[in-house]
């Protein structure tokens, strides 16, 4: 199935949507467009990762179905912003149920970005996040009853749409969800994916018999010529074992030594709750080896977002790392770090301008530092 999800939900929601939304909000109407033209295609891309496997399709089956979505409502949207029980049930299953199903504690990190790219309050942000995701949760529940789909055909439609969300995704929306571009938020998605998946499906299904055969007989011709050669090589491995205590040579298999470079794997510490309302500086941490910002990091990052942002305050990201291993690998992974809390701080709302990045530190593990002091960005004053 061919079918554009994007196009197909903005005809459900209807034109005058962004008017009746930016009304509800209380907000102007082209910053609600903005924040519904970025946030429509997130949802719907975070949909379609969830449910782009048979497995994934099934759960996602089980959200909509258990969320008592009424999908008449599609046929009045003015209806659900004109007061009224309606959106009322709409808010509470968005806010508590299907928000937290689908970002679970990236949430706030959404919201926060949604406010800073398109101009809402934050409040807006995360009332406008609690009405759509239940909307195309509704719109999708009835696509999928009107074509008669199950978990395997939800699946294949829902691969299929990374093309047609690419270019309508928002880098900065994408990128307070962790993810460093549209293409790596949409992950595995794309139309000859799900083609080549069930060409594959298809080849073996088909094949299946001959497959079996084949490998029957590759295993009995196996057998037969090791049966043949085993006296040889038990042979050879007593004459090898004879001679090396003849020698008094070590055991032929060497030691396995560890790279240099690898280091036990760690899990960043949470965030300070007193260090983060203390404000300036704050410390960003991350895993052994990773530049991804962690959620616990994305709720300090957050906290000093809000700091810069009250105080119009200018700060200065520096990367700490320590001398073991690859010193220039080091250095490059605390650039990398102090990179993505940047992208982060901006995501937030935080102008470039305001943000100065300083070159990489070095911290003495075992001396005066732990192991996570090496690992993390800190954000200070100048």
């Amino acid at each position: 199935m061919n079918a554009n999800l994007l196009t197909l939900a903005q005809e459900a929601l209807g034109g005058d949507f962004t008017k009746l939304a930016s009304q509800f909000l209380g907000e102007s109407s082209s910053s609600t467009q903005l924040a519904v033209a970025s946030l429509l295609p997130t949802v719907l891309g975070t949909v379609a990762q969830k449910g782009a496997t048979p497995e994934g399709a099934s759960g996602l089956l089980s959200l909509i179905n258990g969320a008592k979505l009424d999908v008449n409502s599609l046929g009045n949207i003015a209806g659900l912003f004109g007061g009224g029980s309606g959106m009322n049930d709409l808010l509470k299953a968005g806010t508590s149920q299907l928000v937290p199903a689908l970002f679970g504690d990236k949430s706030a990190t959404l919201v926060n970005a949604l406010s800073a790219s398109s101009g809402i309050k934050s409040s807006s942000a995360t009332n406008l996040l609690a009405v759509i995701v239940p909307i195309v949760l509704m719109f999708l529940k009835k696509f999928i009853g009107d074509k008669g789909l199950n978990a395997n055909s939800l699946s294949t439609l829902l691969a299929s749409q990374g093309p047609n969300l690419q270019n309508a995704l928002d880098s900065r929306i994408t990128g307070a969800l962790g993810f460093a571009s549209p293409k790596a938020f949409l992950g595995g998605l794309g139309g000859q994916a799900a083609d080549a998946a069930r060409r594959t499906g298809a080849a073996i299904a088909s094949g299946a018999g001959t497959a079996a055969n084949t490998a029957a007989a590759a295993t009995v011709a196996t057998k037969s010529g090791l049966m043949r050669w085993l006296p040889w090589i038990i042979g050879l491995a007593v004459l090898v074992f004879l001679w090396n205590m003849l020698t008094n040579k070590p055991a032929t298999t060497p030691p396995a030594t560890a790279p240099a470079t690898t280091a036990p794997a760690t899990t960043a510490p949470a965030p300070n709750a007193a260090a983060v309302a203390a404000g300036l500086p704050f410390k960003v941490y991350f895993e052994t080896g990773s530049a991804e910002v962690s959620a616990a990091s994305s709720a300090t990052i957050a906290a000093a977002a809000d700091v810069i942002k009250k105080d119009s305050a200018k700060v200065a990201l520096t990367g700490y790392t320590d001398k073991t291993g690859d010193v220039a690998r080091n250095e490059e992974l605390a650039k990398s770090r102090a990179v993505a809390v940047r992208d982060a701080l901006k995501a937030a709302g935080v102008p470039e301008a305001n943000i100065e990045m300083r070159a990489p530190l070095f911290v003495e593990v075992g001396a005066g530092g732990s192991d996570a002091e090496a690992r993390r960005v800190e954000i200070s004053k100048p």
